[in-house]
C-alpha cells in the first residue's frame, strides 16, 4: 500500500483511504469510516488525527489499513472489519451472525426508558442479536430483570459476551418465537423483528444483503407483518397488566400494524416517530 502513497503522513494516508472508500459510499460516509478506522488502530480522535497529520507511519501500520481497505472496498460493512460497534455509547462486538447496531434501535431503547413505570421491570427482548438492546435497557433501568432470546446460538453467543464485556446480568435463552412461547410473565417486551420481505433485497445496498445475516433481515415469506402478528397473539398470556410492548417498525408499515392491533383489540396502540420524523416504533398494551 505505501508505494501506492506520495509519503507515509497520516494525512496522505487520510486522503488515500477517503478517495478509495468513495467509490461505493458518500463523501460524509467515507470520512466517518476513515476516522474510524484512525480510532481503531491508534485511538486517535478526528483532532489527534489533525494533530498528527505529519506523523509517518511504519509499512506494519499501514498493513492494518491496507487490510481492512480491502475488505471495506468489497463491500463489508466497516463494523464486521473492526469487529464491534457503536450503541449508546457502548462498544458493542459484532459479527456476521448479527446485524449492525444502528442509531435508530437507539431511539427505541430510551422510548422504553422513558415510558417505563416499574421499579423493577420484567423484560424480555424478543430477537436479540448482538443483545444491544437487552444492555441498552439494562443500562437504562439498572433494576430490570432482563431475558433476551434469539434462534440463533452464534448470536446468543456473542450476546453473552457483550453483555459480560458491559457487566450486565442478563437472562438468554434459545427460543424461535414464531413456534415457541417464552415462560413467564412480563412488564415490557421489546423487539426489533425481521420485517423485510425476500424480494426488497434486489432493492438493498449490498454491503446489507451480502453481509448481514439474512435470518435477522428477512421474513421467511413475503408476510412482513408476521412476526408483530406473532408478538400480538402473545400479548395476553405474556404481558402483565399494566406491561407495555415496544417495537420496531419499517415506516410504511405503521397503518396496517394499527389495523392490526385494533383485530387483537390491543389497548392504546401507538405509533411513534424517530428524530427524522419517520414512523419507526409502535407500542401496545394488553387488551
Amino acid at each position: 500500500m505505501n508505494n501506492l502513497l506520495a509519503d507515509n503522513k497520516v494525512s496522505t494516508l487520510r486522503a488515500y483511504l477517503a478517495e478509495k472508500l468513495e467509490a461505493i459510499y458518500s463523501q460524509r460516509e467515507s470520512a466517518n469510516i476513515v476516522n474510524l478506522l484512525f480510532e481503531a488502530f491508534h485511538g486517535w480522535s478526528r483532532t489527534d488525527v489533525v494533530l498528527n497529520a505529519d506523523k509517518r507511519f511504519g509499512e506494519s501500520e499501514l498493513l492494518k489499513y491496507h487490510f481492512a481497505l480491502k475488505r471495506l472496498a468489497q463491500g463489508e460493512p466497516v463494523q464486521y472489519v473492526l469487529g464491534y460497534g457503536w450503541f449508546m455509547d457502548m462498544r458493542i462486538a459484532t459479527t456476521p451472525a448479527v446485524l449492525i447496531p444502528r442509531p435508530e434501535t437507539e431511539e427505541l431503547v430510551r422510548l422504553v426508558a422513558e415510558h417505563n413505570i416499574f421499579d423493577s421491570p420484567r423484560v424480555i427482548d424478543i430477537g436479540t442479536g448482538s443483545g444491544c438492546i437487552a444492555i441498552g435497557v439494562k443500562k437504562s433501568i439498572e433494576q430490570a430483570v432482563v431475558t433476551a432470546i434469539d434462534i440463533s446460538e452464534e448470536a446468543l453467543d456473542l450476546a453473552k459476551k457483550n453483555a459480560v464485556t458491559h457487566h450486565c446480568t442478563i437472562d438468554f435463552a434459545m427460543l424461535d418465537i414464531l413456534h415457541e412461547t417464552p415462560q413467564g410473565v412480563y412488564d415490557i417486551i421489546v423487539s426489533n423483528p425481521p420485517y423485510v420481505a425476500p424480494s426488497e433485497a434486489a432493492r438493498m445496498a449490498k454491503r446489507v444483503t451480502e453481509h448481514e445475516p439474512h435470518l435477522a433481515l428477512f421474513t421467511a415469506d413475503e408476510d412482513t407483518l408476521i412476526f408483530y402478528r406473532r408478538l400480538m397473539e402473545l400479548t395476553p398470556g405474556l404481558l402483565s397488566n399494566e406491561g407495555l410492548v415496544f417495537c420496531e417498525i419499517h415506516e410504511k408499515m405503521a397503518d396496517a400494524l394499527m389495523k392490526m392491533a385494533e383485530h387483537y383489540a390491543l389497548n392504546s396502540p401507538a405509533i411513534h416517530v424517530d428524530m427524522q420524523g419517520k414512523n419507526r416504533m409502535m407500542t401496545w398494551r394488553n387488551n
